[in-house]
């Protein structure tokens, strides 16, 4: 099974979980750049509010081609509750019939109040999600 790990990272945290599950996985390893990039005040007043809203940032075109993996998993920070917004943006490039893995980096760990829309985000895009995983980086616990 051809494996593929995507992430968005902006402080590192889920740099480090993608790169260990690309290890674990024996995946290959995709960085999502947004075209402008941020910084921990343009996340909290411009991203938190994207996030929240579900809307999708501008991303630099993608150096793999998705269609030719069986798996990916994807891995992105949780914004004031739901996925930063280069998730939505990996989301739209998605292909149909994929088996999905989900990992979400944040200091407070799992957050509910998006999970179920995130989920969801996944089956209408027509894949499988096969896990979902919600890490709090303030002391590396995982929940599922």
């Amino acid at each position: 099974m051809k494996t593929i790990v995507l992430y968005y990272s902006l402080g590192g945290n889920t740099k480090a979980e993608a790169e260990r599950i690309a290890q674990e996985e024996n995946a290959e390893l995709c960085e999502v750049q947004e075209l402008k990039k941020r910084n921990p005040l343009s996340a909290v007043f411009s991203g938190c509010p994207q996030a929240m809203q579900r809307k999708a940032s501008a991303i630099q075109p993608l150096k793999c081609d998705l269609s030719v993996y069986d798996r990916i998993f994807i891995g992105c920070p949780i914004w004031a509750g739901f996925p930063a917004p280069a998730f939505n943006a990996i989301l739209h490039l998605l292909p149909r019939d994929k088996e999905v893995s989900l990992f979400f980096c944040s200091a407070g760990g799992e957050e509910p109040r998006s999970q179920q829309g995130t989920k969801d985000l996944i089956a209408q895009k027509g894949c499988k999600l096969i896990s979902y995983c919600d890490i709090r980086t303030a002391s590396n616990k995982k929940t599922k």
